[in-house]
């Protein structure tokens, strides 16, 4: 019976609504039966919301009080809690700051072993340093063969040329990848250096914030926008 129905609803006719006519065009589109459902659903959805929030209106305590009546406001038509300030003592601040330090401590001297290690695998090799492969082709004056026609012959470029013979590089795949690995090793190297060097910098300045929370007396010798600020403390002789 079911496989008959649901055969008898593929074969109806489906159902189409009109569109809107061209005269009434001015007023937009004609609503369909889907489209007031669903404002039909949202028109109820808040006449319930508004009927609870009505009864707890009228059962409400007159008596009745909360903390968050003061304390909230209406930013945007949202009720928003301030968030209270903290207040921390001088041993709370000193205490943060001493954890930072070490933080920033601990993340320098992990990038000053990476430099080391890389140091250590490079060795600093110069740029202008002649590469390792190399191919020497010996060429006869007699023979009248010159450094632009050995140079189209062969697969290498003249490098190095003298009146009896002439150096000549290989242009070899690995070579060029080993260069490229080795320029990639050096820009690694470069940030690594920059940044061991920012964070030396922000280890500085928080030592220095650290030791002016202790409120000891001291003065200001130098500082500016590239270099931290120096302060001087009062000598006390320590028991």
């Amino acid at each position: 019976m079911s496989s008959f129905t649901k055969r008898a609803k593929s074969l109806k006719r489906t159902h189409r609504e009109r569109g809107q006519l061209h005269s009434r065009a001015h007023l937009g589109l004609l609503e369909k039966h889907k489209d007031y459902v669903l404002r039909a659903r949202d028109y109820q959805r808040k006449k319930n919301q508004l009927k609870i929030l009505q009864e707890k209106a009228r059962n409400r305590n007159p008596d009745e009080f909360y903390y968050k009546m003061v304390n909230t406001k209406l930013e945007d038509g949202k009720h928003v809690i301030p968030e209270p300030e903290e207040n921390f003592t001088p041993e709370q601040l000193l205490l943060m700051k001493t954890q930072d330090l070490k933080y920033v401590q601990m993340k320098m001297m992990m990038e000053r072993k990476k430099v080391e290690r890389l140091q250590s695998n490079l060795h600093l090799l110069s740029k202008n340093t002649a590469p390792l492969n190399t191919h020497v082709v010996f060429i006869d004056p007699s023979e009248g063969i010159s450094v632009a026609e050995c140079s189209t012959l062969s697969s290498y470029s003249p490098v190095n040329c003298n009146n009896e013979s002439t150096t000549i590089t290989a242009a070899d795949p690995a070579a060029k990848k080993l260069n490229k690995m080795c320029k990639s090793s050096y820009q690694e190297l470069h940030q690594r250096i920059n940044r061991f060097n920012d964070l030396k910098r922000v280890a500085q300045k928080m030592k220095t914030q650290k030791d002016l929370v202790r409120g000891e007396k001291c003065k200001r010798i130098s500082g500016n926008d590239k270099t931290p600020v120096t302060y001087k403390w009062q000598k006390e002789r320590k028991k």
